[in-house]
């Protein structure tokens, strides 16, 4: 129990710092850079929807205290997945910045303890596994191919257009300063894991124990929701004016389809 109330306490300062520390000099840099205003804009939505996700990672570890193993071990192995990447991506970048090494992006030293402690705090294996869920009727079949369809293109799209084509291609392009073109370029490759995870995690929830896939992927609907939030508001505040108005309507039905693909119980 301490390695998971310690690692909610870390994701609670990975938050805080996130919101109330790094946003203003982030976002100052990137929007006084030379990125055009579509980049500019994209990425400062982006933030602010990591924002969101940041402040969920405390509050599922919270939720967890009290849930049964099933559900669990699997579901802080995907926090722990989710923080380690983060820590692997930021630890990446700061060594490639060269000179300064690890110190120029330490925000890895917080995401890997996360990481860690949430696999140590993962229960034992229970000795009676749950049965994996019944086949789904065909209504819900529908929704399973249509959400995997939807998910795993926007994942492509995500990570092949915008990294090589799109925002993130702009921010290096551009005279955007250290150490803010980096994090926010990890902040990138970090949101193209999570739209990976969706499609990864419906197929794995066809398999898993039924409260352990509903936990999973009902959280990965949300991690889109928070993503959908921000583009909502982006476009409403007049701060997206420069990119697609609609794209927060894909977000929505990504994650509404995601929310309606998690297992049902057993009736």
């Amino acid at each position: 129990m301490w390695a998971l109330g310690t690692a909610a306490a870390l994701g609670t300062v990975i938050a805080v710092l996130h919101t109330f520390v790094r946003a203003d000099p982030t976002i100052d840099a990137l929007m006084d850079g030379n990125a055009p205003a579509d980049a500019q804009q994209g990425l400062r939505m982006m933030w602010h929807g990591m924002t969101l996700i940041a402040w969920t990672c405390p509050v599922v570890l919270l939720l967890l205290r009290h849930r049964p193993a099933t559900v669990t071990r699997p579901a802080l192995g995907f926090v722990a997945l989710l923080n380690g990447s983060q820590a692997v991506l930021y630890a990446a970048a700061a060594v490639a910045e060269g000179a300064s090494g690890p110190l120029s992006l330490p925000h890895w030293a917080l995401h890997a303890p996360v990481a860690i402690l949430a696999w140590l705090a993962r229960p034992p294996r229970p000795a009676e596994r749950e049965a994996p869920p019944s086949r789904p009727c065909r209504q819900r079949l529908v929704v399973l191919v249509a959400t995997l369809l939807l998910s795993t293109t926007m994942a492509i799209l995500h990570f092949i257009e915008g990294t090589f084509l799109g925002w993130a291609a702009d921010l290096l392009s551009s005279d955007t300063g250290s150490p803010e073109e980096p994090a926010l370029y990890v902040m990138w490759l970090f949101s193209c894991v999570l739209f990976a995870s969706v499609p990864l995690s419906v197929a794995w929830s066809l398999r898993a124990p039924v409260a352990a896939g509903r936990f999973v992927v009902r959280y990965n609907a949300v991690l889109m929701a928070a993503l959908m939030a921000s583009w909502a508001r982006a476009v409403a505040s007049g701060e997206g004016d420069a990119i697609q108005s609609t794209g927060w309507i894909a977000l929505a039905l990504l994650s509404a389809l995601t929310a309606l693909s998690a297992p049902r119980p057993k009736s």
